[in-house]
C-alpha cells in the first residue's frame, strides 16, 4: 500500500445528527480524493453518551461498571455503522470494524482504560482493501475480551494511538478550526489561534477540545497531531514546537528534535536491558 494514511477523528460535537454524519463522510471523501487512505475514528452522536449514562443510573447510583461500558459502547458502534453506510452511498470502498476486529487491547479498568496494543497487520490489510476504514473511538477490549472505555473524550486517545501504531498522520476534527487561547465563543476580546503549540501548552487549555489524557499520551510517545474542523485547510499543530500564533512571523515555532521512530525506541529499550 503506497498511499499515505491519515486518521481522522470525528467527535460528538461534529456528529450532531445523521445529517452531520453525511457531512463527515464528505470530509473523509475529500481526503481520499487528495490521495489519502483514511482511518475514520468516530464518537457517539452528540448527547448519546449522556443519555446512556443516565439510563445506566436507573439501575443504582453505582451501576455495574463492565455493563455500563458495554452500554456506552453502543453509541460509538452506531456512529461507526452510520458513517460506513454514508461512505458506501458515496461509492467509496469502506470497511466498518470494531475494537475486536482491529485488536485494540487495553488495560482492564472498564471505564478509564488505556490502550496497550493494536493488530497492525489486520488493520493495514483492511486499508489495503478499502479507501476508508471506520472504527469506533472510546472503545477497546481488555485481556479477557471484555469491553472497556478510554475515559470521557477517549475517542481522541483512540485516534492518536491508532495513528502512532500505523505510522499515520492524525487530525482531530472538531467544531472549531483549531486551538485558541480561550473559547472563541466567549464574550470579550477574540483569542488568538495557535498555529503550533507544544504538548504542555495544550495541557494548559481547559481540555474541552482535546482530552488531556490523550495529549499526555501523545507527549509521552512523541506523537504530533493537528486540530481543525470540517473542510479546514489549515490546522493547529500540537507537538515538538514552540508556541506560534496565526499571522505571526515564523521562527518562534521552530521544531525541536524529531521524535524517535518506534523502531528506534524499541532498539533503545533493548539496549537498556543488556
Amino acid at each position: 500500500m503506497r498511499d499515505p494514511v491519515i486518521v481522522l477523528k470525528f467527535g460528538g460535537s461534529v456528529l450532531r445528527d445523521e445529517s452531520a454524519v453525511r457531512t463527515a463522510a464528505d470530509e473523509a471523501a475529500r481526503f481520499v480524493n487528495d490521495g489519502w487512505r483514511v482511518v475514520a475514528v468516530v464518537s457517539a452522536l452528540e448527547g448519546t453518551t449522556d443519555r446512556l449514562l443516565a439510563q445506566s443510573r436507573g439501575y443504582g447510583d453505582r451501576p455495574h461498571a463492565p455493563s455500563v461500558a458495554l452500554l456506552l459502547a453502543t453509541g460509538e458502534l452506531t456512529s461507526a455503522a452510520l458513517l460506513g453506510l454514508a461512505l458506501a452511498q458515496r461509492r467509496l470502498t469502506v470497511e466498518t470494524l470494531d475494537a475486536a476486529s482491529i485488536g485494540l487491547r487495553t488495560t482492564d479498568d472498564p471505564l478509564d482504560a488505556s490502550p496497550l496494543s493494536l493488530d497492525e497487520p489486520t488493520t493495514l490489510g483492511a486499508l489495503a482493501r478499502a479507501s476508508v476504514i471506520v472504527v469506533p473511538g472510546f472503545v477497546g477490549r481488555d485481556a479477557t475480551g471484555r469491553t472497556t472505555l478510554l475515559g470521557r473524550g477517549g475517542s481522541d486517545l483512540t485516534a492518536l494511538f491508532v495513528a502512532d501504531r500505523l505510522g499515520a498522520a492524525c487530525r482531530l476534527v472538531k467544531d472549531v478550526d483549531g486551538l485558541y487561547e480561550w473559547d472563541p465563543a466567549a464574550p470579550g476580546p477574540r483569542p488568538r489561534r495557535y498555529s503550533t503549540l507544544p504538548w504542555e501548552q495544550a495541557l494548559r487549555l481547559d481540555g474541552t477540545i482535546v482530552q488531556h489524557k490523550a495529549v499526555r499520551w501523545a507527549q509521552q510517545h512523541g506523537l504530533s497531531f493537528e486540530v481543525s474542523c470540517i473542510g479546514g485547510r489549515s490546522a493547529s499543530r500540537v507537538g515538538p514546537w514552540d508556541v506560534e500564533f496565526d499571522g505571526e512571523a515564523p521562527g518562534s515555532g521552530a521544531p525541536r528534535p524529531e521524535r524517535e521512530t518506534r523502531t528506534e525506541r524499541e532498539e533503545s529499550a533493548c539496549c537498556a536491558k543488556v
